[in-house]
């Protein structure tokens, strides 16, 4: 009975915080948004996809959690926080589990993730050894998405966005401000620029330290939907933000992380609930 009051209070907060944004404009729709259909998933398309993190410290742990996110319905993609393991150096034996990890989620496509600790994830790394792990991952591919920063070395990002290309891998490039929450300009042009870098599907998350900050983020999401054609994943960090991995159904959005288990960031909800949410708010396609 809880859970049902809470999604419902979610609910109404959704429809609340969507109805007093003057700054969007009448039409929320997205514009012809570029699909990739991976394992049969058709990303980019309505609905809004969600993805869980395997977010596992050991091998048995991230099997584990794989099946879980295999076995449920409301996960749609699976993502491999490769730099949370107790051993995301040894590239060798990351890339033997993710050939695992690949083999049990079926049908369910998986991102390869290393967030660095610029990124505010746990790995500490040159900019040469983060392409040359990476190097080493796309030998033989595990995933069917990698993440790459935007703001590593830009020659970097640039071999490693084509060789993902040309091993028929997706590029979600990435960007994460845990300490802040951009101007909106400046989050447009961050997306906008992974754009332009080849990416296929743009990314950034911030921290909001106030509701202004939350509407910034959207707004963003809003105005950057309408000016290209490449599936975004946009995110207000933290319980404050929590609304806007809902309301990116209506803000142009492709794409939403919900958790089962543990969060691999702050303000991730549970997928099952999250699943319920978007379906309700999401526009008919």
């Amino acid at each position: 009975m809880m859970k049902i009051k809470k999604i419902a209070m979610q609910l109404c907060l959704s429809s609340a915080v969507l109805a007093a944004m003057p700054a969007f404009a009448a039409e929320v729709a997205q514009s012809s948004v570029q699909h990739y259909v991976v394992k049969n998933l058709n990303i980019g398309d309505l609905p809004v996809k969600t993805i869980v993190p395997i977010t596992a410290k050991t091998a048995e742990q991230a099997i584990a959690q794989a099946k879980v996110i295999a076995s449920n319905p409301n996960a749609d993609v699976a993502e491999f926080r490769i730099d949370l393991l107790e051993f995301s150096a040894d590239t060798k034996k990351v890339m033997a589990l993710g050939q695992q990890l690949n083999q049990i989620l079926k049908d369910k496509p998986l991102i390869a993730t290393i967030r660095t600790h610029n990124e505010g994830g746990k790995m500490t790394v040159s900019d040469q050894n983060y392409e040359k792990i990476y190097r080493e991952y796309l030998k033989k591919p595990f995933m069917q998405l990698l993440d790459i920063e935007m703001f590593r070395d830009a020659g970097s990002v640039a071999k490693l966005t084509k060789l993902a290309h040309d091993k028929k891998v997706l590029v979600i490039m990435s960007n994460h401000d845990f300490a802040k929450t951009p101007e909106q300009q400046d989050i447009e042009n961050r997306l906008l620029k992974q754009d332009q870098m080849g990416a296929d599907i743009l990314k950034i998350a911030v921290m909001p330290k106030s509701k202004q900050d939350v509407f910034t983020l959207m707004n963003a999401t809003l105005a950057v939907s309408q000016k290209t054609q490449k599936p975004l994943l946009t995110m207000s960090m933290g319980q404050l933000g929590t609304i806007s991995r809902v309301a990116t159904a209506n803000m142009g959005g492709s794409l939403s992380f919900g958790m089962i288990g543990e969060a691999s960031a702050p303000g991730q909800i549970d997928v099952t609930q999250l699943k319920q949410l978007l379906k309700t708010v999401q526009p008919t396609p």
